[in-house]
Formats: structure tokens, C-alpha cells, sequence
């Protein structure tokens, strides 16, 4: 598949899968012409970047832990030890978001009852 058709595709920018490629995310064969070629397996990993990416994973993650990208049956215990990491660090994110929440509601509460009603 070329890039144009990758990208209708998978629904992303040509820009997208460029960075990809440099930051050392995503390989592809080039065409005699020099176009990109994507194959099967460069399909299958791009979809899998852009699940990793969408569940909060940094790029800067993936391409220091690759074996999260991997889909060999050997690596599988260390990529479930690493997404069950970044479950935790979003579960934690939640966590303080929910206090800040529960911190305004507790003031917007105390600024209704301090204000005067209207007359």
C-alpha cells in the first residue's frame, strides 16, 4: 500500500507515519521510485501504534520498549508487565483528577453558601 492509501486507511496524516519512521516506530520498503511500500506486517504494527498511542502510551515509550510493539509469544509477560504499568500510572492520573474535582465542587458549594441570594 502506498502512503496515500495507508493513510485513507488508517484514517491519520502522511506526517503521522513519517514520524513514525524517524522515530524509529515504524520500517517500510521503498519502491524503486522511492515511494513507500507497506506491507502486511508494517499494516499490522501501525495499528498497534496507534492502539498504544490512544491508551495514553508516549511515543518516547514505545520506541524505548519495543517488545510493546512485538507480537512474539516469547515477549508477551514482559509487554503485559509494561501495559499494566501504564494502567496503573492512568488509574493514578484519574485519581488526582477525581480530588481536584471533589476539591471544586467542595468550593463552588462553600461560594453558594457564603453569596447572598438575589433580591
Amino acid at each position: 500500500m502506498t502512503i496515500d492509501e495507508v493513510c485513507g486507511s488508517f484514517q491519520i496524516d502522511p506526517a503521522k507515519l513519517r514520524y513514525y519512521e524517524e522515530a524509529g516506530l515504524l520500517t517500510c520498503r521503498r519502491l524503486t521510485d522511492g515511494d513507500r511500500d507497506y506491507r502486511g506486517e508494517e499494516l499490522r504494527r501501525i495499528g498497534r501504534i496507534e492502539s498504544l498511542l490512544k491508551a495514553g502510551i508516549s511515543p518516547e515509550t514505545l520506541r524505548d520498549n519495543p517488545v510493546l510493539l512485538d507480537e512474539d509469544a516469547k515477549t508477551g509477560g514482559e509487554r503485559i508487565r509494561l501495559l499494566k504499568r501504564q494502567r496503573f500510572r492512568l488509574l493514578e492520573d484519574i485519581h488526582v483528577k477525581q480530588q481536584s474535582l471533589d476539591c471544586l465542587d467542595y468550593i463552588i458549594r462553600k461560594a453558594k453558601d457564603e453569596t447572598p441570594p438575589r433580591n
